[in-house]
């Protein structure tokens, strides 16, 4: 079955383009106000001729698709993204449509394990400012001592109001080690220094995404220090915005995500927005502003159940699916 939406400024300027793209035997599945963009149709056609599916099956089908198709359009996932996570659903002989999604969501996205975090390689946190990069930072550091393993925290983020203070307080009550470093020479030094063991997070100043010479000065770090990059973004913004931004990211090596502030925000298309644009895999979760519970991996289905809702729900929510 092929799924598509279509808007217009009217329902019959809409309705035009469903027959156009699909002819007169397309299905619609939702007709929804969109906004100052109009009237968006969602409708679906088989696709392929001589489908014996059966009345019933074809119905629960239909079902399930309006439910995600309903489901990605409160979160104002971007339409092109919608459709393919729409399509990859459909194909699917799943009557969950929670587990439907989930393996959607699984093509089209992808999802790294928390583990993958250790004394290999650091991790570098860059995203714009506000995002929580420190905050997620001392999540990592806590994540480490939960594990038993020790960590270095190097943050290039003192000079702000607070900032040395914060990280100090972090650094004591996580037993983590700190490192205040202004440059790429400075952080290369110290994560060269971490001993066995040591797991390295370096906490960047907040970056703008559009701004060539503080992604450079990012770039040059990363090389320096050997370290992977991960975006650190909050929930709940503009998903064109974020898309712009993750691509940006996504250019400059980033390889992971961590969206943050999930429990403030029921809009959740701007994150998957920006993973999608930058090829930015799922690392973890940001679900409190509570440094010891407030980070828990990220996988498929976590993320469908979390889309799924728009209650306010508990952070051990997402770790159902572990």
């Amino acid at each position: 079955m092929l799924l598509r939406s279509f808007t217009g400024r009217t329902l019959p300027e809409a309705m035009d383009k469903v027959r156009a793209a699909l002819g007169d035997e397309a299905i619609i599945l939702s007709t929804q106000d969109d906004g100052a963009e109009g009237v968006k149709i969602t409708a679906a056609i088989e696709s392929e001729a001589g489908d014996d599916t059966a009345p019933e099956a074809l119905y629960g089908e239909l079902e399930q698709a309006d439910r995600i198709a309903t489901v990605l359009d409160h979160h104002r996932v971007p339409r092109g993204l919608a459709d393919r996570l729409l399509n990859a659903a459909g194909g699917l002989l799943i009557d969950d449509w929670v587990m439907a999604l989930a393996a959607a969501l699984d093509h089209e996205l992808g999802f790294q394990p928390l583990s993958e975090v250790g004394p290999e390689q650091p991790l570098m946190l860059v995203g714009p400012s506000g995002a929580g990069k420190s905050v997620t930072a001392a999540k990592l550091c806590a994540c480490a001592r939960l594990a038993g393993a020790s960590s270095l925290l190097v943050t290039m983020d003192a000079d702000k109001a607070g900032g040395r203070a914060q990280a100090e307080a972090f650094a004591e009550a996580l037993g983590a080690r700190l490192v205040c470093a202004a440059g790429p020479e400075a952080v290369a030094a110290a994560v060269r220094e971490r001993g066995d063991g040591e797991m390295a997070v370096i906490d960047t100043v907040g970056s703008n995404p559009f701004d060539e010479v503080e992604l450079r000065m990012l770039g040059d770090t990363a090389e320096a220090a050997g370290a992977r990059l991960a975006v650190v973004l909050s929930a709940g913004g503009d998903p064109a915005e974020a898309a712009d931004a993750g691509l940006a990211y996504g250019e400059l090596g980033a390889t992971a995500l961590i969206p943050t502030r999930l429990d403030a925000a029921r809009r959740f298309g701007g994150v998957i927005a920006a993973a999608h644009a930058g090829g930015l895999s799922f690392l973890a979760a940001g679900v409190s502003r509570h440094i010891g519970a407030g980070l828990v991996p990220a996988n498929p289905v976590s993320l469908a159940r979390l889309l799924g809702t728009c209650e306010p729900f508990e952070p051990t929510s997402l770790l159902a699916a572990e």
